[in-house]
């Protein structure tokens, strides 16, 4: 479990809520906005809170839409992959001890040690796929 001794701050409490009721990422400016009738008004207010959930292992940032999810993994560290949905917007978290074992090997058969990986997949999801055809 990565979380620290300390207590989320009631920001940070917040902030895991909305994430973790959203079915879909979200923006700093997304949470920002939800947050506004609790009286939290200051963009930097959102980035410590989500820094902080990230940094604990609570959520993860998706580089590719700049947003955030709640982990529902965070008992154990891990290296978040998703799939994300160009057309919804919903993404989802991959768990495939596999594909953590073939970037392992990649690593070593490179020689290079990797700190930290961003696996983003872009695409359509099966119902948006429907939708297409």
């Amino acid at each position: 479990m990565r979380t620290k001794s300390t207590a989320l701050s009631p920001h940070g409490k917040k902030v895991l809520a909305l994430l973790a009721k959203s079915d879909k990422p979200m923006t700093a400016y997304d949470i920002l906005d939800k947050l506004r009738k609790f009286g939290i008004k200051a963009p930097p207010t959102v980035y410590r809170a989500l820094e902080q959930l990230v940094e604990r292992g609570l959520a993860h940032r998706i580089e590719s839409i700049n947003a955030f999810v709640a982990c529902h993994e965070h008992e154990q560290v891990h290296q978040a992959k998703f799939a994300v949905c160009r057309d919804c917007g919903t993404a989802t978290e991959i768990h495939d001890p596999q594909l953590t074992t073939l970037i392992k090997a990649l690593g070593r058969k490179l020689h290079f040690h990797i700190e930290r990986e961003m696996i983003e997949l872009l695409g359509l999801c099966k119902n948006c796929d429907k939708a297409h055809i």
